[in-house]
């Protein structure tokens, strides 16, 4: 079990607010109704639960505090509770020592975790990496029904280490992940799907893979069509880099993606089980540890405002 250290008391309040304005409100903190500004609006009250004072804009009149118009509107978490929320998720922290920590249940941290986790799916790039050499693969996660009520006799609930043989579906409680990495940025795209098959491979590695660039795969026969410039290597045989120009430089492997799933097991081994259901939530959020290192207010917006779009 991890060890808890009693961080709450010891973070100031002020600063907890100042972070917060910063980050859910990188443009300015206004009203939300009809963008007028702080200045315009007088403090009337505190929330008894968060503490936050609570304005009346003078211009429209309408209410509202720093949670507005975010994931946390109404919520009664404390300024100090919510930084601390959001630090533990984006840092992998297990749900049940992030609510010891924050002295809130389990439960309650669960529905912040799945939440901001929708909206980092939501918000997921779209867009093909921009490296001109890349690999693609695919892994399998045991995700059940962790969690949920199981009525119906013709279907138990999964027992732990799920040793199904054959390549895994979302249906066999081995949901497929695929993920294509960029060699030279370290960039990724992840994607929970529901099967392996040859359209939904084809379709991941063109849609992040630009025309023209290079794509290193395993010999799995259902990345054979894909329309992008291709190399294999047969782990079969036991061949994990292979020269495939004779230029002396073993360029044909997969060796990036295994480290990428690396990264991505030890992120999952934290939380001790996963519903299948919302499994791409934490595959998501993981992308975009992956990608963008260090928290940014960018981020956090997009995150937490709930009509925000990330670019």
């Amino acid at each position: 079990m991890d060890m808890d250290f009693p961080i709450l008391t010891l973070l100031d309040s002020d600063a907890s607010v100042a972070w917060l304005e910063q980050h859910f409100h990188p443009d300015g903190f206004g009203c939300p109704h009809c963008q007028a500004s702080l200045a315009d609006a007088r403090r009337f009250r505190t929330n008894r639960g968060s503490g936050l004072p609570v304005y009346r804009c003078r211009v429209c009149h309408g209410v509202y505090t720093l949670y507005s118009r975010t994931l946390f509107e109404g919520c009664h978490l404390l300024p100090a509770q919510v930084v601390l929320l959001l630090r533990g998720v984006f840092q992998g922290q297990s749900s049940a020592q992030l609510a010891r920590e924050l002295e809130v249940t389990e439960k309650t941290v669960l529905k912040w975790r799945h939440r901001l986790q929708s909206q980092a799916e939501r918000i997921q790039p779209t867009t093909p990496l921009a490296d001109r050499n890349t690999e693609s693969d695919e892994m399998f996660q045991n995700a059940g029904e962790k969690g949920s009520e199981h009525f119906e006799p013709t279907d138990p609930p999964r027992m732990r280490a799920n040793k199904r043989r054959g390549r895994g579906t979302f249906a066999n409680d081995r949901p497929p992940i695929l993920g294509t990495v960029g060699r030279l940025t370290g960039l990724v795209r992840l994607r929970v799907v529901t099967n392996t098959k040859q359209t939904t491979l084809r379709a991941h590695v063109e849609q992040f893979t630009g025309p023209g660039r290079h794509v290193s795969t395993d010999e799995y026969d259902s990345y054979a069509t894909i329309e992008r410039t291709h190399t294999t290597g047969c782990h079969a045989a036991g061949e994990w880099a292979r020269d495939a120009d004779g230029d002396g430089t073993r360029e044909a492997h997969t060796n990036t993606c295994e480290g990428m799933w690396a990264g991505l097991r030890t992120y999952l081994r934290a939380f001790r089980g996963v519903h299948k259901g919302y499994l791409s939530g934490y595959v998501a959020l993981h992308e975009f540890r992956v990608n963008l290192k260090a928290v940014t207010e960018l981020f956090v917006a997009a995150l937490v405002t709930v009509h925000y779009l990330y670019c």
